[in-house]
C-alpha cells in the first residue's frame, strides 16, 4: 500500500502524530477528508495549544496543488490525540 503525498507531507510537521484519509458523504456526493491528528490540546484556551502547527497544517494542506494530488482532499479535519 502506498502513502499518499499529503499525508507524508503532513507528517513532517512537528506535533503531528498520525494522519489518515476518511470517505464523507455529503449530500449524496463522496469526499475525501484528510484527518490529521496532534500531539496536543487543540482547545485554543489551553496553555498546549500550538496555533503555529494548525497554520502549518493548513498551509501544507492548502498547497497541495490539485492537478499534482494523487488524492483530491475536500476536507480537513485536526483532531487531538485519542
Amino acid at each position: 500500500m502506498s502513502r499518499h503525498k499529503a499525508i507524508v507531507q503532513v507528517e513532517r510537521i512537528d506535533g503531528v502524530t498520525k494522519a489518515w484519509f476518511e470517505w464523507i458523504c455529503e449530500k449524496g456526493e463522496l469526499l475525501k477528508g484528510l484527518v490529521v491528528e496532534v500531539s496536543f490540546d487543540t482547545d485554543p484556551n489551553s496553555l498546549h495549544f500550538r496555533q503555529s502547527v494548525i497554520d502549518a497544517i493548513v498551509d501544507t494542506a492548502k498547497a497541495n496543488p490539485k492537478e499534482d494530488a494523487t488524492v483530491v482532499v475536500s476536507r480537513l479535519r485536526i483532531v487531538p490525540p485519542r
